[in-house]
């Protein structure tokens, strides 16, 4: 399967990478299945997807952000696909190098989760490297057919924290309400991104080029429910997290890579339902480098969630 993954991934990347070079493809053409906007180059990644998956002999269904659920027009499925053939639209549509082609495998099943997933890839866009893993068996970083070696951080002072923060669809008034004293004492000495693509942003933890990756937003919702029309007003009356297209290739080349990932709550995010984009299905998420640094950042996030008050009005 690690070919299939690999021409996959491959096919997507050539087919979108002129347009991202070019920041090509910003036009609003629609919404998806999960809710958001779909873009051009969005339209062109899906299709580009289902064009390839129908000339594949063998029959898969595949799951995708535009599209949900698809089944193969003939045969009954072995495999699951879970795919975001752009993670990261907004950067790609601007012309920045933040976006990934992810795709994800696991053994078709009526209510599969990320712990059924068994082989994952994530592909740069812009740039060359390859991030893959297999089911119990370490995560790799290719580029140009070339094995790089995995360089996890081993930062544990939340002042040098190089950290990345998912905003797209948060309301920035409730996200950084919680995390401004993190940003604050991080900014100067470390570093404070807003990378706005899950795939990426953990990608980069496994790189070493970041410490850390919180996605606070589905945490405050579950928290205070009444904040549930703030993020319905930003986003199309949608309720905002990550789902499993988002997830899914990067929890498990993550957690094979030594990589610490749960919700922000601290819990394994291997329950999560990979056919499901309903708010209940929606998770926050914390991913550190090492132990000992998550362990600090769920302190800072219950400490803060204590005392935070969500503005009125």
């Amino acid at each position: 399967m690690k070919d299939l993954l690999l021409r996959l991934s491959a096919s997507i990347r050539d087919a979108v990478r002129p347009w991202v070079l070019g920041a090509r493809g910003g036009e609003v053409v629609g919404r998806s299945h999960s809710g958001d906007a779909t873009f051009k180059i969005d339209e062109i990644a899906e299709r580009h997807l289902a064009e390839f998956l129908a000339a594949t002999p063998e029959p898969i269904a595949y799951f995708s952000e535009d599209k949900g659920l698809v089944m193969p027009r003939t045969g009954t499925p072995e495999w699951l696909l879970i795919v975001d053939p752009i993670d990261g639209t907004r950067n790609a549509k601007s012309g920045f190098e933040a976006c990934m082609v992810s795709v994800a495998l696991a053994r078709y099943a009526e209510r599969p989760t990320l712990a059924d997933v068994t082989h994952g890839i994530l592909r740069e866009i812009v740039g060359e490297r390859i991030f893959y893993v297999e089911k119990h068996a370490p995560s790799e970083i290719m580029i140009g057919g070339q094995t790089v070696k995995l360089a996890l951080s081993r930062t544990g002072d939340l002042g040098l924290l190089r950290w990345s923060l998912t905003m797209p669809g948060r309301p920035a008034a409730l996200v950084f309400g919680v995390m401004a004293d993190l940003i604050d004492a991080s900014s100067i000495r470390g570093g404070f991104f807003s990378c706005n693509s899950t795939c990426y942003s953990i990608s980069r933890i496994v790189t070493g080029q970041l410490d850390a990756y919180v996605d606070i937003a589905n945490r405050i919702v579950r928290d205070f429910p009444e904040t549930a029309e703030k993020f319905r007003a930003i986003s199309g009356g949608r309720i905002t997290g990550f789902s499993s297209y988002d997830i899914a290739a990067a929890h498990l080349i993550a957690k094979q890579a030594g990589v610490v990932i749960s919700d922000a709550y601290g819990n394994p995010l291997d329950d999560m339902l990979l056919l499901d984009t309903s708010p209940a299905n929606l998770r926050s998420c914390v991913a550190a480098s090492s132990k000992s640094l998550h362990a600090r950042l769920l302190a800072y996030i219950e400490e803060h969630m204590k005392s935070f008050r969500p503005l009125k009005g």
